[in-house]
C-alpha cells in the first residue's frame, strides 16, 4: 500500500477550472459582490478590478516558487525552503488551513442563507432556522464523499461546473446591461465609494480578495498534477485573468442594473435575484437561483480538497499526528485529513449559526457569520501572501538569480497594498464584527503554540531537496 497521493492526475485545464470553480463564479452575482456593494456601494466593480490587478503583483512569488517546488504543503513549503524557520513556515500552513476551513464554513452557511434569502425574495417565505442549518450541512457531507474519492472526480466536476456557471452569468449580465438605462463610468470612480476609503478597501477584502483567493487552491495540488513545475504557474495566471474580467463584468452588471435603486436592491440581500426578477421575470430568476445554489455547494466541496492536502502535508511533517497523513489504499486521497476537515467545518457551521441567530435574530444572525469569517479568513490570506512575497528575495538569492525589480520591488508593492487593505478593513469594526479582533491574534498564537509543542517532531525540507 502506498502512502503517496496519486501522481499526474490533474491536467492543465483541470487545474484552471479547479481554481475557477473554487473562486466561485456565482459569487459576484450573489455573495462576494453583495458584500462589496454593502461597503463601497456603486464602486464595487472598481474594488474587484483593483483587487484582481493587485494580485498579479502577488502571484509573481507564487509563479516563481511553483517552478521549483511541487508539494502538497504549497505556500508553507515555499517559505520553508526559503528561510528554513519552522515557526514562520508552519504558521503559514496554519493560516492557509484557517483560510480553507473558514471559507468552507462561510460557503456552507451561504447555501442555507441564500435559500432563505431566495425564498423571501421570490415568494415571501421565511425558512425556519433548523432547515437553514440542515441545508448548510449538505455542503460538508458532499465534500466528505467527493474528497475521499480520487482527485479525478473533483477535476471533472470543476470543468463541468465552471463552464456552465461562467456561460450562464456572462449571458445574464450582458442581458441586464442591454436592458438597464444606468450604464456609466461613475462605478469606476473611487471618490464615489459609499464609505470612503474604509468602505472601498473593506469591499476589496470581503469582496475581491475573498473571491479571488481561490486561485491559490491549486498550489497545494503539485504532487497530483501533470508537469506541475510548468502547469500550475500557467493555470494560476489563466484562472485569475479569466476571473478578474468575469467578476468585474458581473458586479458591474449588478450595480449598473440597479443604478440609483441599488439601496433598494441591497435590502433584499440578493440584488442579482432582485434585478433578474424585475428585468426577466420569475422563471429566469428561479433558474439563476438554482445555478447559484449548486455553484455555492460545489465551490467549497472542491476547495476542501486543497485544505485536506495542506493538512495531510503538515501531518506528514509532524505538525499534526501522523494518522492524518494516511492515504486511501484505493483512491490515493488523504482520507483521514478529509474527515478531520469535515468535522471542524460541521462544528463551525452549527456553532456560528446557532449562537448568532439566537443573539441577533435571523436577518443579521445569518448574514453576520458570513462577514465575520469572510473578513478574518481574507486577512489570513493576505498575511500568508505577504510572507510568501517577502521570502521570495532570499529564495532567489539562494538560487543566485536575484532581480531587485521583479523579486523585491513588485512583491513588496503588492504586500504594501495588502497591508493597507488589512488596515482599512479592520478599523472601526463594531460588535459582532469586532470579534475578529480576538479571532485573528488567537489563531496566530495557537499556530505558534502547536509548532512549539510539536517542535521535536517537526520535519523541515531544504531547497537542496528540490534541486
Amino acid at each position: 500500500m502506498t502512502n503517496e497521493l496519486r501522481k499526474s492526475s490533474l491536467t492543465f485545464w483541470g487545474l484552471v477550472f479547479f481554481a475557477i470553480t473554487v473562486i466561485f463564479p456565482a459569487g459576484p452575482f450573489a455573495v462576494t459582490g453583495v458584500t462589496a456593494m454593502d461597503y463601497s456601494g456603486k464602486t464595487a466593480p472598481l474594488a474587484f478590478l483593483i483587487g484582481g490587478l493587485t494580485l498579479f503583483l502577488a502571484i509573481i512569488a507564487v509563479y516563481i516558487y511553483t517552478t521549483r517546488i511541487s508539494n502538497a504543503g504549497g505556500y508553507y513549503k515555499f517559505v520553508e525552503v526559503s528561510v528554513n524557520n519552522k515557526y514562520l513556515s508552519k504558521s503559514v500552513g496554519f493560516y492557509y488551513l484557517f483560510w480553507v476551513i473558514g471559507d468552507m464554513i462561510v460557503a456552507s452557511i451561504v447555501v442555507g442563507w441564500f435559500l432563505w434569502v431566495g425564498l423571501q425574495t421570490l415568494v415571501g417565505y421565511s425558512l425556519p432556522l433548523i432547515w437553514v442549518i440542515l441545508i448548510s450541512l449538505v455542503t460538508p457531507v458532499v465534500y466528505l464523499i467527493v474528497g475521499i474519492f480520487s482527485i479525478n472526480l473533483s477535476q471533472k466536476i470543476a470543468i463541468i461546473m465552471g463552464i456552465i456557471e461562467i456561460a450562464f452569468f456572462v449571458g445574464l449580465s450582458i442581458a441586464i446591461l442591454v436592458k438597464t438605462p444606468y450604464n456609466g463610468a461613475e462605478y469606476f470612480n473611487i471618490g464615489n465609494s459609499l464609505n470612503g476609503l474604509h468602505g472601498f478597501f473593506l469591499a476589496m477584502v470581503v469582496g475581491a480578495f475573498l473571491a479571488y483567493g481561490g486561485y491559490g487552491s491549486i498550489v497545494v495540488l503539485g504532487e497530483e498534477a501533470k508537469l506541475p513545475l510548468t502547469s500550475i504557474k500557467k493555470a494560476v495566471v489563466v484562472a485569475l485573468l479569466i476571473m478578474i474580467a468575469y467578476d468585474t463584468l458581473v458586479v458591474y452588471a449588478n450595480v449598473a442594473g440597479a443604478g440609483p435603486n441599488l439601496g433598494t436592491a441591497l435590502q433584499y440581500f440578493a440584488p442579482g435575484l432582485y434585478l433578474t426578477k424585475n428585468y426577466f421575470g420569475f422563471a429566469t430568476t428561479v433558474v439563476a437561483f438554482a445555478v447559484v445554489e449548486i455553484s455555492q455547494l460545489m465551490s467549497p466541496v472542491l476547495f476542501g480538497n486543497s485544505g485536506a492536502r495542506a493538512l495531510y502535508a503538515m501531518a506528514r511533517d509532524g505538525v499534526f499526528p501522523k494518522s492524518l497523513a494516511k492515504v486511501h489504499p484505493k483512491y490515493q486521497s488523504p482520507y483521514m485529513a478529509v474527515i478531520a476537515v469535515f468535522i471542524v467545518v460541521v462544528a463551525g457551521i452549527v456553532i456560528s449559526l446557532v449562537s448568532l441567530v439566537a443573539y441577533f435574530g435571523e436577518d443579521n444572525g445569518l448574514f453576520d457569520p458570513i462577514v465575520i469569517f469572510g473578513i478574518s479568513i481574507t486577512i489570513f490570506t493576505l498575511l500568508y501572501h505577504i510572507i510568501v512575497n517577502q521570502t521570495l528575495a532570499p529564495f532567489m538569492y539562494k538560487l543566485k538569480g536575484l532581480n531587485i525589480p521583479v523579486h523585491i520591488i513588485a512583491p513588496t508593492a503588492a504586500s504594501v497594498i495588502m497591508g493597507v487593505a488589512i488596515y482599512y478593513s479592520l478599523i472601526g469594526l463594531t460588535w459582532p464584527l469586532s470579534v475578529i479582533y480576538i479571532m485573528i491574534p488567537a489563531w496566530i498564537i495557537i499556530s505558534l503554540v502547536v509548532v512549539f509543542v510539536r517542535r521535536g517532531k517537526v520535519k523541515m525540507d531544504t531547497l537542496e531537496q528540490y534541486m
